[in-house]
């Protein structure tokens, strides 16, 4: 078994690869987003205690740096996409449809989970887990092949899904409070509400910091090294907390691109190191896969609640639509939100690197994502993408 630095190195190296080869495959056209994932997280698996035992089995902890750092940058990516600007120019119902339909994916999943005896806590664990959708799975999938077969269908799901990552930040960020010793240290620690407004403001400083040293550097290199150095300060100081670096992180993002000049600049910057650090974070979750404790019933609310929520989160999509006069032409929509993509793993990690959660509860996740992404894209490919077969609604 491989000793942490180690281990480290080889993470490191199999992310870089794993990067450059999605990128050389999506030059040629290639695009699977289903495969991509879960090649990475059999890779980890298959290098894991439970394999070839080059990774220790607590392999998160041990490289806990790195998983800061990783999630913190899945924070950043995600609050740099909101633009105030943009959301205030989409017209009231689209708004409140991108808030409902993934809160009822995730109260279905929460609901359910206390109706099997899992508890509230474990309850709001999940909903948040829940509740984060994939935008990128509808994006590859529909990049360079033409129109979707019903534009609008296309725009409300695409819609939905990019809202779906608020709800379940903010459900995320008041779990982690909640669980922080800080929080439940009594007459020496936070109220709830305080520590989580401290987090964010954490967040809301270094994104002005970031803004503020940003000034005069605008290369590459420069940027990257600033962006780096500012996510390790908010990493830092959510572990100080004993809360998730990836809200703070995430209002450092929107800070930087509603207040800063050049700030879709440095969403470029940022990009350029998501895809390695979410290649590592595969594969760190691979190989912290034990088939020993696995929770069934977290997996059956999961996969279940999941499909359930969906179908009535679609109902309600279609509904929306036909009373604000929008045709749509296929049935089903709310299938489209059942891929889960970086914004949920970066979230089961976090989860995984604080000790939420009780035995079984990380794989059983996992491999409800897996089924949720194989399953989702099916559905896109065989209803949304150009020349299925339609059905009448």
């Amino acid at each position: 078994m491989l000793g942490g630095t180690v281990a480290f190195l080889l993470v490191v190296v199999f992310a870089l690869a794993g990067g450059e080869l999605r990128n050389l495959l999506a030059r040629r056209g290639h695009r699977a987003p289903a495969m991509e994932g879960l090649s990475f997280l059999v890779l980890g698996y298959l290098l894991g205690d439970e394999a070839l035992g080059l990774f220790p089995r607590d392999l998160i902890q041990d490289l806990r740096p790195v998983v800061l750092l990783g999630v913190a940058w899945i924070g950043l990516m995600f609050g740099l996409q909101i633009e105030l600007r943009v959301i205030s120019q989409l017209k009231p119902w689209h708004r409140a449809l991108g808030w409902a339909a993934p809160a009822v994916v995730g109260a279905v999943v929460g609901g359910g989970a206390v109706v099997l005896g899992l508890g509230a806590h474990q309850g709001l664990v999940l909903a948040a887990l829940a509740t984060a959708c994939s935008p990128a799975t509808l994006e590859s999938l529909t990049r360079g092949r033409g129109a979707p077969a019903d534009r609008s269908a296309a725009r409300l799901l695409r819609l939905v899904v990019a809202y779906s990552g608020l709800p379940a930040v903010l459900l995320f960020a008041a779990v982690t409070v909640m669980s922080s010793p800080l929080a439940t240290a009594g007459a020496g620690g936070l109220a709830a509400p305080e520590l989580l407004a401290f987090s964010m403001g954490v967040g809301v400083l270094v994104g002005y910091l970031s803004l503020a040293l940003a000034r005069g550097g605008e290369g590459h290199i420069s940027l990257l090294t600033l962006l780096t150095g500012t996510m390790s300060m908010v990493a830092g100081a959510s572990a100080a907390l004993g809360t998730s670096s990836l809200p703070a992180a995430a209002c450092a993002g929107a800070v930087i691109i509603n207040r800063g000049t050049f700030a879709h600049r440095m969403l470029r910057v940022a990009h350029g190191l998501e895809r390695p650090l979410l290649v590592a974070l595969l594969v760190l979750v691979g190989a912290s896969w034990t088939g020993v404790a696995f929770s069934w019933p977290v997996f059956g609310v999961m996969v279940g609640g999941r499909w359930l929520g969906a179908a009535l989160g679609g109902g309600l999509i279609s509904r929306a639509a036909s009373r604000h006069g929008v045709p749509l032409r296929v049935t089903g929509l709310g299938y489209g939100l059942l891929p889960q993509g970086e914004l949920a793993l970066g979230l089961l990690v976090a989860l995984e690197g604080l000790g939420i959660g009780a035995p079984g509860v990380f794989e059983a996740v996992v491999g409800a994502m897996a089924v949720h992404q194989v399953m989702g894209q099916w559905w896109l490919r065989r209803c949304l993408l150009p020349g299925p077969a339609l059905r009448a609604s």
